[in-house]
């Protein structure tokens, strides 16, 4: 029982019953009982009742003793008494905290047992001057003499009140009575000299004022930088965070302007204004380390930092922060959907004819190649820009996404009615929705719907695979949902269906209108967490993830299961709608010299002296198999209408006799995949002026295969592909022109032996090894540096086929697989096929040294054939075949022991990377060495 309680004094001392007579008097005025309990066994004294009365708000029990068998004689008075009691009682329940605020008139005593007994209090003496009241402070305050030595005798005192909600406007910015605001300067100046509340010193008051002060200056920021976020053209997550900070700063002005408009003291005020800065405090961090430069990602990875920096700090920042970053993120996130598939893309598609935009981390640009050789080729493709990619997103993740947007791209322009390609048919197997998570229980949840939409998807399109799809559904006809609203449509109905219209109208009208939608989640959670700092679920230690796997957990589920689905699906489509393998071929068999009667037909055309010239001649047609004759006339290069005539029908006839399994010819048209032609090479000035010898090894480098890649396979066959094919090309047509001169001069030697001619010894050991050199160096290039690398690509393309229709096992389990591969693939490739012809820009002195060795024996068989013709001195090298031969040994020498250490550098770093070319541990090069020179003859002659 608390001291000054009438009640608790009485029932203090038991004796009190048998002498009190003022007891009795209670008894006769005491209300009816509502609980009665035997309070007998006092001596002298009957039993009583006690009623306890329970109306009213907040109302303490009234204890009041009635005798036992006391009878009513007058209901209606005790009734109305008891009506007037509970009605006051409850008035003053509900009045209880009204006069708090207001000091009490009545002296405060303490009661002891001794004043009890007496009938007499004893009077309070208050020890200190705080004790003594607010007006005691003030006169002590006052003095001149001023003993606390405050200096505040000068200060005038006003009402608390008023100097309270002066406080309150200073906190939100606002100019007020006492506190006068500089709209200029964005400052606050006090109207008075010096001013305080009574019961509290100036020097008090000044730390709250300094608090509500910097309070303001942070609300004022914040709002400034809302208005003109709003104000200039900001991006989407610009504004998204404008928007966040506009809500804090709703729920801030909510809590000190109404819902703390009248706080009982100024412990109170100063709880909630602390409160306020710590809610605007991260907002106005994350304000001023903004630039106005800064672009989406990186206002993203900057909220993302602060946001794990304070994941350890108070309840409600934590969840406030964690919510400001899922809307900020908001614009970012659903142009990462759109751009996987998983949300229907706004506005206008991005497509590769809208070169020089972008969207988000995605831009559409014409990206120049430049080769070893400084050869340059443009290619228009989608980009992956990795400036816009926020820096809390793993590379890895993000080119998965990328990948499986420009595979969704491919699929959507060149099949429209496929399942993937149609967005009504994602949506139906519900793809899940991205966004941050924060905590285990919604990451696995995420990935059990994954995993549902994972299978769903493919499911439908195993059934559109199946023909089902298209008979039960309608690939390309999707069936509208029906309209639960009204619709006007009156033509062809009769009387009862017009009726019916009309009551279906009047139904709809008579519906009440929506209201507004309600807050969103950040104003929700703000109205109920802002202040709430010891709520149930602030305090406590979440389970959750660490800030570095938050965006693996977030969203690389769901990019991991779209690229399953979508990049297998579109390598599918390349291997069955667009023959990917069969294009592939094709560059085998005429740029890397894969077909023989390619090969065959080529070389009579241009080096067969036996043809009938093309060159045009005044007066004579021209008629019977025409040829270029190369080695065999003076003017050089041929004119354009030479090489269309000679050169005609070498692609199609040879391309008529592959393998059937491949292109075909059988639809009627005349044209060859990617309209592969024979073209005219770009050349410099230098380069011409060696293409017009036709002695030159440079003679035919004018000359090229034209290829242009399909639309659809571009993303496989690359400009950069195309010209290590031209390069390869090139090579290759050097070596089948030195195979049909090597073997020209070997018969035109046997016909001399023949004859009785007898050739120098000289002569017939240059013969004998220019020929054995230029036969080991073509059977190394197409056999060795060609064959064995494209038969590890046909293998793993056969490989990656098979995975392709292994329909056992989980979705989920299988190797992810995308066009990407497969482009990687075909660089691996011609990457191999080149380093195996001395064509990487590191191998040149290599080629130079071949290419010397063949402008040898060209040079040989240029003295030889005009040796024979009798024009001998024609010739400006007065060299003979001696000194031929001897400096082709010498270069031979030169050229073995570079490439015998090209293979032991290349036996030494031996590897995976060999193992994969097929050859074991050993280089390729290593072979080229024992065609060569297996008896290691040239070695044992440059030793001597």
């Amino acid at each position: 029982m608390a001291r000054g309680d009438p009640e608790a004094d009485v029932f203090a001392v038991p004796d009190f019953w048998q002498t009190s007579k003022w007891l009795q008097q209670v008894i006769q005025d005491a209300p009816p009982t509502l609980f009665t309990t035997d309070l007998g066994g006092l001596p002298g004294n009957p039993p009583f009742r006690v009623a306890l009365q329970q109306e009213g708000f907040f109302k303490l029990p009234s204890l009041c003793l009635v005798e036992p068998k006391q009878t009513v004689t007058q209901p209606e008075q005790q009734c109305a008494s008891t009506a007037s009691t509970s009605s006051s009682s409850t008035e003053d329940a509900q009045d209880v905290w009204i006069d708090t605020a207001e000091p009490s008139d009545d002296k405060v005593s303490f009661r002891t047992w001794d004043a009890f007994k007496t009938t007499e209090f004893a009077v309070h003496q208050p020890m200190f001057v705080s004790e003594a009241g607010p007006a005691a402070y003030d006169a002590l305050l006052r003095q001149a003499a001023d003993p606390p030595e405050l200096q505040n005798s000068d200060a005038a005192i006003v009402e608390a009140r008023t100097y309270i909600s002066c406080l309150l406007a200073l906190a939100l910015g606002r100019d007020s009575i006492f506190f006068k605001k500089d709209n200029k300067l964005q400052t606050f100046h006090p109207a008075l000299p010096s001013f305080r509340i009574s019961g509290y010193s100036r020097q008090v008051l000044e730390g709250i004022e300094s608090q509500a002060l910097r309070c303001g200056g942070s609300f004022l920021q914040l709002s400034a930088f809302v208005r003109s976020a709003y104000a200039k053209n900001s991006s989407r997550c610009e504004v998204a965070l404008a928007s966040s900070i506009s809500h804090v700063l709703q729920a801030v002005e909510q809590r000190l302007a109404v819902d703390g408009i009248k706080p009982r003291s100024l412990l109170q005020l100063q709880a909630s204004i602390r409160d306020v800065s710590t809610a605007l405090a991260p907002p106005q961090r994350l304000v001023s380390r903004l630039r106005q430069e800064f672009s989406d990602e990186e206002i993203l990875s900057l909220i993302f930092h602060m946001a794990s920096s304070l994941d350890d700090g108070q309840g409600f920042v934590r969840v406030i922060v964690r919510e400001m970053l899922r809307r900020v993120s908001a614009p970012w996130i659903e142009l990462l959907e759109e751009w996987i598939g998983t949300k229907r893309e706004e506005g206008i598609p991005l497509s590769k004819s809208c070169v020089g935009e972008s969207r988000g981390f995605v831009k559409v640009e014409a990206e120049t190649y430049v080769d070893d050789f400084g050869r340059e080729v443009e290619d228009v493709d989608f980009r992956l820009d990795h400036t816009k990619v926020p820096d809390f997103m793993p590379s890895d993740v993000v080119e998965s996404m990328f990948e499986t947007g420009r595979n969704l791209r491919f699929i959507r322009s060149f099949h429209p009615n496929h399942p993937l390609a149609q967005q009504a048919v994602i949506e139906s197997t519900q793809p899940p929705k991205a966004e941050w998570l924060y905590d285990w229980a919604s990451i696995l949840e995420l990935e059990r719907r994954t995993a549902r939409y994972r299978d769903n998807l493919y499911e439908v399109l195993r059934a559109s695979r199946r023909d089902s799809w298209s008979r039960t559904h309608g690939i390309g006809a999707v069936a509208p949902a029906p309209s639960s609203t009204f619709q006007l449509d009156f033509f062809g109905l009769d009387q009862h269906g017009m009726e019916e219209k009309m009551l279906a109208s009047i139904k709809q009208l008579d519906q009440p209108m929506t209201g507004p939608k309600g807050e969103d989640s950040l104003s929700e959670l703000l109205r109920e967490r802002l202040f709430d700092m010891h709520g149930a679920d602030m305090d406590r230690a979440d389970a959750t993830p660490h800030w570095s796997l938050l965006s693996v957990l977030s969203f690389g589920g769901i990019a991991s299961a779209q690229a399953q689905i979508v990049n297998r699906e579109s390598l599918r489509l390349l291997f069955d709608a667009h023959d990917i393998r069969g294009q592939l071929r094709l560059q085998r068999d005429f740029h890397l010299f894969g077909n023989g009667m390619f090969c065959s037909r080529l070389s009579h055309a241009l080096f067969d002296p036996d043809l009938t010239s093309a060159e045009r001649q005044a007066g004579i047609a021209r008629q019977g198999v025409m040829g270029l004759r190369l080695g065999g006339r003076d003017a050089w290069p041929p004119a354009s209408s030479e090489l269309r005539l000679v050169l005609m029908g070498v692609l199609t006839e040879s391309h008529a006799s592959r393998d059937s399994s491949s292109f075909s010819l059988q639809t009627g048209d005349s044209s060859l995949p990617g309209d592969l032609s024979f073209a005219v090479r770009d050349l410099s000035t230098e380069e011409i002026d060696k293409c017009m010898n036709p002695d030159s090894l440079e003679a035919l480098d004018f000359l090229r295969l034209s290829y242009k890649t399909p639309a659809e396979l571009s993303g496989i066959i690359t400009p950069i592909h195309l010209m290590h094919y031209d390069r390869i090309f090139k090579l290759l047509l050097r070596v089948l022109r030195m195979q049909y001169v090597t073997n020209q001069h070997c018969l035109s030697v046997k016909a001399q032996g023949d004859s009785w001619q007898c050739p120098n010894n000289a002569s017939l050991r240059f013969n004998r090894e220019a020929h054995h050199f230029v036969s080991s160096v073509a059977s190394y290039f197409l056999d060795v540096g060609v064959a064995i690398p494209w038969q590890m690509f046909e293998q793993r393309m056969g490989q990656v086929r098979a995975d392709l229709e292994d329909g056992s096992g989980d979705v989920s389990t299988k190797k992810l697989q995308s066009p990407n591969e497969l482009r990687e693939l075909h660089s691996q490739v011609l990457d191999r096929i080149m380093f195996a012809l001395f064509l990487r820009k590191r191998q040149q002195p290599v080629l130079k040294l071949l290419e010397e060795l063949f402008s040898i024996v060209l040079r040989y068989a240029k003295h030889a054939r005009l040796e024979a013709l009798g024009r001998g001195g024609e010739t400006e090298e007065k060299a003979d075949a001696a000194e031929l031969y001897a400096e082709f040994k010498k270069k031979m020498q030169v050229f073995l022991t570079v490439c015998r250490g090209v293979s032991e550098k290349g036996r030494a770093g031996s590897g995976k990377a060999y193992e994969e070319l097929g050859v074991g541990e050993d280089s390729l090069v290593a072979q080229l060495l024992m065609k060569l020179d297996m008896g290691h003859f040239y070695v044992a002659q440059f030793r001597g």
